[in-house]
């Protein structure tokens, strides 16, 4: 490994769980931007548009998409600033708060929002292909599952394993033909004369605005897991901060917002179906299926760096395989909204609460400053409890309760619906006062309990110089 800033190497660990210097760092904002728009150019950005706009009509999905996002990707650009300064990766970065092996749930829940989403955007590329195969005239037996299972996880795999920067080269040749195909759509739309249905669309009442911003918001936020894997790389926090919050937010919402058009035109939700009912030609069934390789190449990279972070020795290629294999079970489920809705549900539950300590631990009670070394330190002051921060568990605990009180009706189980939060969730949603609970809890105590305990080196790191490690200047 390359030496830090101080001269000083971390020992023990690879260059892929290691902290980069500043000189390793090469990714400006345009890279950085290049590379969030890259990977959020996905087509389940179209479902997310797609799965509340008949409920509220156009210009309601409109704004909630618009809004929920702009709070969304907020959250996210806040939560890359921990990787940008110090150069560790995300799941290395939830140590000062979780520790050592507390931050392994945060690779658990990477790993299984990987699957999730991989094996959903793999459908999406199997239906287009075999679309666009049928209409060539090709077809036999079990076509649909080659197609998904090549299209979407085999060359996106071959394209990782061959390096993690390739998703720096995909981005920039795949945006600017994803967004070109965005602006056909609309352009399809408007003169094949379906404006007017859609804007007139009054909304079926099917959807609430809550739902659509509970939908958006964990939506948005399911790229916690993902981020320092790439903004580790970031020349500056600033570039970091920008890069990330403009690329997620611009394609993020339009995506949303034209999959809700197409949506209201047809009536359906499956990007690939409602391409084709608009006759938008073979072009776009192809230009889907080169998003979805986009998008999984992104995925695929972060989901291995993670389990890299906690299993540092672990041959790369190897966990590439091992990240990408268990997604081919959802290329066979049987409803692509359910997928989508009960992945949300997960993201919500399990994602939100747990980020929201990780956020309040970091600019709330250490000012943004930690020790890089003590995330590598088992005898330092980040290995809390055999490695677990129990009142950061305690605090997630109680945020993931409250949001099974607002918002467990989503899961469909009886057990988990109580009619009082339901009433509620139609106010105030469920995964951001989850957040909220979660992140103040967590404040109290790191303020009070965890430092006379202590734990953490909050007397040590808060309103302290960083010790020998330099993060990069903004």
């Amino acid at each position: 490994m390359a030496p830090l800033a101080s001269g000083a190497d971390v020992k023990g660990d690879t260059s892929t769980s290691a902290p980069l210097p500043k000189s390793a760092r090469y990714a400006g904002f345009l890279s950085i931007f290049w590379l969030w728009a890259g990977g959020n150019v996905l087509l389940t950005n179209f479902i997310s548009g797609s799965s509340y706009s008949i409920g509220l009509g156009f210009w309601n999905m409109l704004v909630v998409t618009v809004a929920g996002f702009m709070l969304g990707y907020a959250f996210c650009s806040w939560n890359s600033q921990r990787s940008a300064r110090y150069g560790v990766d995300e799941i290395v970065s939830l140590r000062p708060a979780f520790g050592h092996r507390g931050s392994s749930y945060g690779t658990l829940l990477l790993v299984c929002i990987n699957f999730g989403w991989v094996g959903i955007l793999a459908s999406l590329a199997g239906t287009a292909a075999h679309i666009v195969a049928h209409g060539q005239g090709v077809s036999f037996q079990g076509d649909y599952y080659v197609y998904a299972i090549g299209a979407g996880i085999v060359l996106p795999l071959l394209i990782i394993t061959y390096s993690q920067k390739a998703a720096f080269i995909v981005s920039r040749f795949a945006v600017p033909v994803l967004v070109v195909f965005v602006l056909y759509i609309v352009f399809r739309l408007a003169t094949d004369g379906h404006m007017a249905t859609i804007v007139g669309h009054p909304g079926d009442g099917s959807a609430g605005w809550a739902d659509a911003f509970e939908i958006v918001f964990a939506f948005s936020i399911s790229w916690f897991p993902y981020l320092g894997s790439w903004n580790r790389f970031s020349k500056t926090e600033k570039s970091s901060f920008w890069g990330t919050y403009l690329g997620l937010l611009l394609t993020g919402v339009m995506f949303a917002v034209v999959g809700g058009m197409a949506t209201l035109a047809t009536g359906e939700i499956d990007p690939a179906v409602w391409a084709n009912e608009l006759d938008l030609g073979l072009v776009s069934l192809l230009i889907i299926i080169l998003g979805t390789v986009t998008a999984v190449t992104h995925l695929l990279g972060s989901g291995s760096t993670g389990i890299l972070s906690t299993f540092p020795r672990t041959n790369y290629r190897v966990v590439c395989l091992l990240v990408t294999t268990p997604s081919i079970i959802f290329v066979f489920g049987s409803s692509l909204q359910e997928i989508f809705n009960i992945l949300l549900v997960f993201i919500g539950l399990l994602v939100g609460p747990y980020w929201a300590v990780a956020l309040a631990d970091y600019f709330f009670l250490r000012k943004q400053k930690f020790d890089v070394r003590a995330c590598f330190d088992r005898s330092g002051p980040y290995w809390y409890v055999r490695g677990f921060n129990p009142f950061a568990f305690a605090s997630t605990l109680v945020g993931m309760i409250v949001w099974l009180f607002l918002g467990g009706w989503l899961s469909g189980f009886s057990l988990l619906t109580f009619p009082a939060g339901q009433t509620a969730f139609n106010y105030i949603s469920a995964t951001l006062p989850a957040m909220a609970v979660s992140g103040l809890v967590y404040y109290l105590l790191g303020k009070t309990v965890v430092p006379r305990l202590g734990m953490g080196g909050y007397k040590a790191v808060v309103g302290a110089r960083i010790p020998a490690m330099v993060p990069a200047k903004s």
